[in-house]
C-alpha cells in the first residue's frame, strides 16, 4: 500500500530550452519504441519507466522553432512501455509509481499496457480498433499504427481515445449528476480494466454519499449507501491531506481500510482499491473508488487515467451545483431577467500523452497558464485568452514580468501581489483563489475568478512554475450586483406600510426593541405617541374607503413632516392608529412633537362633516415616555401610551394625553 504522491502522477524536470511555442510535440518515432521492445539486457530495462528524455546540446541546438507544449512547462515527454509480453517476462519487476503486495507476488505481473487487467482473460475488444482516417497532430497513420500495435502499445491509444470521448460527453457538462455518475463510473471501469468503481460524494461533513457504483462483472450499477465517517476514522482522518491512495492488497491494509472490508464497502479477500479524492476550491467532496476482486499492483498509466476520470467527476459537480445557484437566482430576482452561467471547469491530469493534454486544453473554456513563481513571467498561456480578453498568447507574453499586474484593475494589485506571496506557503495540492478584474483588450472591464498552485519545485522545495486557472465570471457578478438590489428593494417593501408609505407594524416591533435597549447606554429617555383618527369609521362610511385611503396617506405623510430628527420612527399601528418612536426624548420634547403633529393635521384642513368634535379630520394622542428599562419590557411604554391614548378619547377627543408608567 502507499499513499499516491505528486512525484506518482508528475513528470520529472528535465533541462530544457524554454519556447513558447503552444503545439504538442509528435509522438516518439516508431524506431524508438521499437528499440524500448527490443531492450533484453535486464529486467529493470524491459519495464516501461516513465523517465525523463535527455538530449545532447547538439540535438537541443538543431530542434526547430515549434518546440513541445512539455519543454515550455519544464515537462518531459514519456517514453513508450515496452511489449506486453516482454513484460510479462519479467513478473518479480515491480513498477516505478507502485508498492507490491507481500502476499500476492504474481499481481506484478499485470503489464501497464493491459487494459483488462482484474478479467480472466485479457483479449482487446474491436471497440479498441482506430477509425481508418486522416492522420492529424493528435493521431497515428496507419504504417505507425501497425508499428505500435506490433510494439504492444495499441491499447495505450484506446485508453487515451476512450478518456477523451469521455470528456467530450454533453451528460458531463448537463448538471444531472446521477447520469452523470452513471457514465462516469461504467466509462472507468472498461477504461482501467477494473472490477467495480464508485462514485461517492460528501453530503454533510459526516457522511458521504454513493452517487453510483458500477459492477463491471454483473454489468449493474447500484446506489443510494450513505457511508458515515464517524464510524471509519482510519480511512477519513487524512483524506483531506492525501492525493490519493493505492493498496495493492486490501486484505493487508486493516489498519487503514478494514473498516470499510467490514461492512463490505471495498472488495477483501483479497482485493485491489486505487482511491482518488475528488476536489473543489481545494476541499474534498467525493472519492473514486476503482477496485480488482483479486490483489492487483497499480500502474502509474493506470493512476493516472483515474486522476483525469476524477477531474471529470469534479467538473460534473461543479456543473451540477452551478446550474443550482442559477435555479436560486432566479426564483430570488422574479422579474429579473434570467442570466444562466454555465461553468465548466476541468483541471487536467498532466499525461504521457502530449496529444491528450492538448485536446483537453483547447476544449476548456477556461484561461490556462503557466507563470514563473519568481519574475511572474508567462511560459505559457492557453489561446483561450483570446475569447475572454481578446489578446493573442504571444502578445501576453511580451508584457514580460508580471503580466498580470499590468492587466488587472488598480484596486486589485495590491490583493494579486498579497496573493501571490501565499503561493510559496502552501502544501501541494493547495490552491490560492481570489476575483480580480481584468482589462480587455477594447478597454473594458472583465470578472475572472483566478485559481493558482504550486506547479514544480526546485531542489530545495521552493516554487518555481505556478500553475493557474481563469473563469470568466462578468456575467455572475453582474447578477450578484442585481440580486443584492432586489434583496434591499425587498426588505425596503417588507418594512413599509404600501397604503401609506411609513412603517409597517413589524418594523414598528423591530425599531421599539432596538431603541428599548439603547436606554441608559447613552440614550436618557424613551418616548412613544400614539396617535388615532377621530371617528374614522364615520368618515369611511360618508366619503367612502377610497376617500379614507386617501385621509391616511395624508394624515401620515403629515405626522412624518411634524417628526423632524431621522432617528424617529413613523409607522402605521394598525387601522387608522400611527404610532411614532422618538428615542432620547424627554416629556417635553414628545409634548412639543404632539402639538405640532396636531397643527399639521389642521392644516390639511380634511372635511369631516360626521365628527362629533370638530367639521375637519382631528387626531387624538397618548404619551408615553420611560427612562430606565431595567428589568422591564417594551410592551409596558405601549400601554402606557394606549392609556393616554384612552383617556384622551375619554376627554373628548382633539387631544393628547400623557398615560403612566406601571412598573410590576
Amino acid at each position: 500500500m502507499s499513499i499516491l504522491s505528486e512525484q506518482s502522477i508528475t513528470w520529472p524536470t528535465t533541462n530544457h530550452p524554454q519556447e513558447n511555442s503552444q503545439e504538442l510535440p509528435q509522438a516518439q518515432s516508431l524506431d524508438q519504441a521499437k528499440g524500448l521492445s527490443q531492450r533484453t539486457e535486464s529486467p529493470s530495462e524491459e519495464v516501461a519507466e516513465l523517465s525523463p528524455v535527455t538530449t545532447s546540446p547538439q540535438s537541443q541546438s538543431s530542434q526547430s522553432q515549434s518546440s513541445p507544449l512539455s519543454e515550455q512547462l519544464g515537462v518531459p515527454s514519456p517514453s513508450l512501455p515496452s511489449r506486453p509480453e516482454e513484460i510479462a517476462s519479467t513478473e518479480s519487476t515491480p513498477s516505478p509509481t507502485t508498492v507490491p503486495s507481500a502476499t500476492n507476488p504474481k499481481s506484478s505481473s499485470t503489464s501497464d499496457d493491459s487494459v483488462d487487467h482484474c478479467a480472466s482473460t485479457s483479449t482487446e475488444s474491436p471497440d479498441h480498433a482506430l477509425t481508418d482516417h486522416a492522420p492529424t497532430d493528435l493521431e497515428l497513420t496507419d504504417l505507425e499504427l501497425t508499428d505500435l500495435e506490433t510494439a504492444g502499445l495499441a491499447p495505450i491509444t484506446s485508453q487515451q481515445q476512450r478518456l477523451q470521448q469521455l470528456a467530450q460527453n454533453p451528460v458531463i457538462y448537463s448538471g444531472n449528476i446521477a447520469a452523470a455518475a452513471t457514465t462516469i463510473t461504467q466509462a472507468a471501469a472498461e477504461v482501467l480494466g477494473v472490477d467495480r468503481v464508485s462514485l461517492w460524494i460528501q453530503g454533510s461533513s459526516e457522511q458521504f454519499k454513493q452517487i453510483d457504483s458500477y459492477d463491471r462483472t454483473r454489468n449493474a450499477h447500484i446506489n443510494g449507501t450513505l457511508l458515515v465517517t464517524s464510524g471509519h476514522e482510519n480511512y477519513f482522518d487524512a483524506l483531506g491531506d492525501r492525493t490519493g491512495l493505492v493498496i495493492e492488497n486490501v486484505s493487508e491494509a486493516v489498519p487503514l481500510v478494514g473498516c470499510l472490508s467490514q461492512h463490505n464497502l471495498i472488495f477483501h479477500s483479497p482485493g485491489a482499491l486505487l482511491e482518488i479524492p475528488i476536489r473543489r476550491q481545494g476541499k474534498v467532496v467525493g472519492m473514486l473508488w476503482c477496485e480488482c476482486i483479486k490483489s492487483h499492483r497499480w500502474t502509474a498509466l493506470e493512476t493516472s487515467a483515474a486522476l483525469s476520470i476524477s477531474l471529470l467527476a469534479s467538473t460534473a459537480i461543479d456543473t451540477q451545483q452551478q446550474q443550482s445557484l442559477t435555479a436560486s437566482l432566479t426564483q430570488h430576482r422574479r422579474q429579473l431577467k434570467r442570466e444562466t452561467i454555465e461553468r465548466e471547469q476541468a483541471e487536467q491530469a498532466w499525461q504521457e500523452s502530449q496529444r491528450f493534454i492538448q485536446g483537453i486544453i483547447d476544449a476548456s473554456t477556461n484561461i490556462l497558464y503557466v507563470d514563473s513563481f519568481a519574475d511572474g513571467s508567462n511560459f505559457y498561456i492557453s489561446r483561450w485568452i483570446k475569447n475572454v480578453l481578446g489578446y493573442e498568447a504571444y502578445e501576453v507574453q511580451k508584457l514580460g514580468p508580471k503580466y498580470l499586474e499590468k492587466l488587472v484593475h488598480v484596486d486589485e494589485k495590491a490583493l494579486m501581489a498579497e496573493e501571490r506571496k501565499k503561493l510559496a506557503a502552501i502544501n501541494d495540492g493547495e490552491v490560492v483563489e481570489n476575483e480580480y478584474r481584468f482589462r480587455h483588450r477594447q478597454g473594458n472591464w472583465r470578472w475572472l475568478l483566478c485559481r493558482e498552485t504550486v506547479f514544480q519545485r526546485d531542489s530545495d522545495g521552493q516554487p518555481t512554475q505556478v500553475f493557474g486557472t481563469a473563469t470568466d465570471i462578468t456575467k455572475r457578478k453582474h447578477a450578484e450586483v442585481a440580486l443584492k438590489e432586489f434583496n434591499r428593494e425587498l426588505e425596503r417593501l417588507a418594512s413599509m406600510d404600501g397604503l401609506t408609505q411609513v412603517a409597517n407594524r413589524r418594523s414598528f416591533d423591530q425599531y421599539l426593541e432596538q431603541e428599548w435597549k439603547n436606554v441608559g447606554s447613552g440614550r436618557s429617555s424613551l418616548s412613544l405617541i400614539l396617535c388615532d383618527i377621530d371617528y374614522f369609521k364615520n368618515f369611511n362610511d360618508t366619503y367612502g374607503h377610497q376617500a379614507g385611503d386617501v385621509c391616511l396617506r395624508k394624515v401620515a405623510q403629515s405626522i412624518e413632516r411634524a417628526v423632524k430628527r431621522s432617528t424617529d420612527l413613523v409607522a402605521r399601528y394598525g387601522g387608522e392608529e400611527f404610532a411614532i418612536v422618538l428615542p432620547n426624548t424627554s416629556a417635553a420634547g414628545v409634548e412639543q412633537v404632539a402639538v405640532e403633529i396636531q397643527r399639521e393635521i389642521k392644516q390639511l384642513e380634511i372635511p369631516h362633516s360626521c365628527s362629533e368634535v370638530s367639521d375637519l379630520i382631528t387626531l387624538s394622542l397618548g404619551i408615553a415616555v420611560i427612562n430606565t428599562t431595567e428589568n422591564l419590557h417594551p410592551d409596558i411604554l405601549v400601554a402606557a401610551a394606549d392609556q393616554g391614548l384612552y383617556q384622551a378619547k375619554y376627554e373628548g377627543r382633539d387631544r393628547f394625553c400623557i398615560g403612566e408608567i406601571e412598573h410590576p
